[in-house]
């Protein structure tokens, strides 16, 4: 194994550099899956354990190394340091790997390990003054198109999310729920939770220890699997304004419940009662409908409507949302999500555990910790979103 790049700081070797940047992730399956795809051996890997010979569990591990992992080809092509690798380095090994039959989704992960290495490691400890994996072209690679059939599903465009947010933003204080749809929509697009999931949410499951700071939501999923997902700071902010409003209705104990006190759900009706799913769709229809509404749409009868939808903002916000009055629908969300996080430079582990697909057992859990939490793609995606009209943190 090479000790490039671990050579300009004296005291610590190559393998316990390689280990330092490894323990950042809790999961030891993660561990073990960045370790193959950049070619650190496995017995390098904090915690590992080879497995028994002759015992077999689960699919199939690539052990041997094929000569393509990044440090191995790194080596073979002669790199002292990783400081000295530019994005034309970086394109013509993931050439390599597609002239060798690498899928693209493989090609898309590697690259994605490579990308972490530098950014959550290199970087931060003086061994490499920028990432070059973060500067390759996804859509020349073909990187961004997803293995299997294509979703179905429609995407909202980047500016779309911008506008959909922004929409919210703006009618948040002139309605009665206001404040609580805009928290709705800043959660959909900021964590890419499902419908189902938002609604599901209660009072107990939203945590921000320190006023301003990062915030998590306990979701409960699919499969009776609950997982917390990462807010970033402006969507933790739009919670925070919604709860400080909120207040307490009571609701009516039913037969049964005497003593016993049910969850408090954070999204609520003006009676108390929980939001219905069917209200995430309704809200996004009418920030649809208000800013780009049919040709034969009467006016808006109230005076400060008008003169909001007159205004310059509103009239980007209605070129982005007038292609999806008719068809907009909440789960878009989840699939907005996850390709303008991939396309940003998000590993596609971590934004696959934020959806919470039930697939990936293998990263099941091991974000359920502050660590895990603070690598979310949210923390990335969200404050690009909002940039330009909200307030820098």
């Amino acid at each position: 194994m090479t000790e490039v790049a671990v050579r300009e700081q004296a005291g610590k070797s190559g393998r316990e550099r390689f280990a330092e940047f490894l323990r950042i992730y809790a999961s030891l399956n993660t561990r073990v899956a960045y370790a193959t795809d950049l070619g650190i051996p496995l017995d390098w890997v904090p915690g590992y354990r080879a497995p028994e010979p002759g015992r077999r569990r689960g699919r199939a591990r690539r052990t041997e190394p094929t000569g393509l992992e990044w440090l191995n080809w790194c080596v073979r092509n002669d790199f002292a340091s990783f400081a000295d690798v530019r994005v034309e380095h970086v394109e013509r090994w993931l050439e390599e790997l597609a002239r060798a039959g690498y899928r693209d989704a493989t090609r898309a992960r590697m690259l994605s390990a490579v990308s972490a290495f530098y950014q959550k490691y290199l970087l931060r400890e003086g061994l490499a003054a920028h990432n070059p994996a973060a500067l390759v072209d996804r859509s020349a690679q073909h990187l961004n198109r997803a293995g299997g059939t294509p979703s179905q599903t429609a995407m909202w465009s980047f500016e779309a999310c911008r506008a959909l947010l922004l929409a919210a933003h703006l009618l948040a204080g002139e309605s009665r729920n206001g404040l609580r749809d805009r928290a709705m929509v800043e959660v959909l697009i900021g964590t890419g939770v499902r419908a189902e999931e938002l609604v599901g949410v209660n009072l107990d499951d939203y945590l921000r220890p320190t006023p301003g700071g990062s915030a998590a939501l306990r979701v409960h999923g699919k499969g009776a699997k609950d997982r917390r997902v990462a807010l970033a700071a402006p969507v933790a902010d739009a919670v925070e304004a919604y709860l400080a409003v909120r207040g307490e209705t009571a609701v009516p104990a039913l037969p049964g419940q005497v003593g016993h006190r049910p969850p408090r759900p954070l999204l609520i009706t003006g009676t108390g009662r929980r939001v219905h799913v069917s209200h995430v769709q309704a809200v996004l229809r009418r920030l649809c409908a208000t800013f780009a509404p049919a040709p034969d749409a009467p006016a808006p009868r109230s005076r400060w409507l008008r003169e909001l939808l007159a205004g310059e903002q509103a009239a980007l916000i209605a070129t982005h949302l007038g292609p999806l009055r008719d068809t907009i629908h909440p789960h878009s969300a989840r699939h907005s999500y996850a390709t303008h996080a991939i396309t940003r430079g998000a590993e596609p582990r971590q934004v696959q555990h934020d959806l919470g697909h039930a697939a990936l057992s293998t990263t099941e859990g091991y974000l359920h910790d502050a660590d895990g939490l603070a690598q979310s793609a949210a923390h990335e995606l969200s404050p690009a979103l909002h940039r330009g009209w909200l307030p820098a943190r």
